[in-house]
């Protein structure tokens, strides 16, 4: 299987996981804003009358304080959401490691992160030295392999003494979709 057939069938895979979680989220979004809303009903039908009789203003407070109350519901709900994505996604990688697909998934990591001239280290987790070593092989690559806990998948290259380091985990990656698929689910259940 060639590396980028599983690299698109990982990303098929992480679509179709993103797409299903975005409809649980719409679905939760949409039934807490019906709650927070019919609550907000509640609150505007009982605070306006007794308002009327003593002041208008109490209404619009209290109608404004429920609007806000679901919309940190609607946030949390949110947060919630692409946090168990996030957490699903990151125990479906670590399952990877020690398979087969993992080992063309490090090499592949290796020589992207690895993509410049020069002396540097590969700092791996202290569980992939022996396929760190076996990867830069293939790859021609002469660099030491170093053990680090602070690597828990994947690969980090360090360059000119630590100075400059490339992270190339699973970790890292999830970090950068992170953010992409917080603003995605805030428009989806904003709009």
């Amino acid at each position: 299987m060639a590396i980028e057939d599983i690299f698109r069938a990982l990303e098929e895979q992480a679509d179709a996981e993103v797409a299903e979680i975005l409809r649980v989220a719409q679905l939760q979004a949409d039934a807490i804003g019906q709650e927070a809303s019919d609550e907000a009903d509640r609150i505007t039908e009982s605070r306006v009358g007794a308002a009327a009789e003593a002041a208008g203003s109490r209404a619009g407070k209290s109608v404004n304080a429920a609007k806000l109350k679901a919309r940190r519901n609607l946030a949390a709900a949110r947060e919630e959401a692409v946090s168990k994505v996030f957490d699903v996604a990151r125990e479906r990688l670590a399952s990877m490691q020690g398979s087969s697909d993992y080992e063309t998934v490090f090499a592949a990591l290796l020589k992207e992160a690895a993509g410049v001239e020069g002396e540097f280290e590969i700092l791996v987790a202290p569980a992939d030295v022996a396929l760190g070593e076996k990867a830069a092989k293939s790859l021609g690559l002469t660099a030491a392999v170093v053990a680090s806990p602070e690597v828990a998948n994947g690969v980090v290259v360090s360059f000119e003494g630590g100075r400059i380091v490339r992270k190339n985990t699973f970790d890292s990656r999830l970090g950068k979709v992170r953010g992409l698929a917080q603003a995605h689910v805030a428009q989806v259940l904003t709009s």
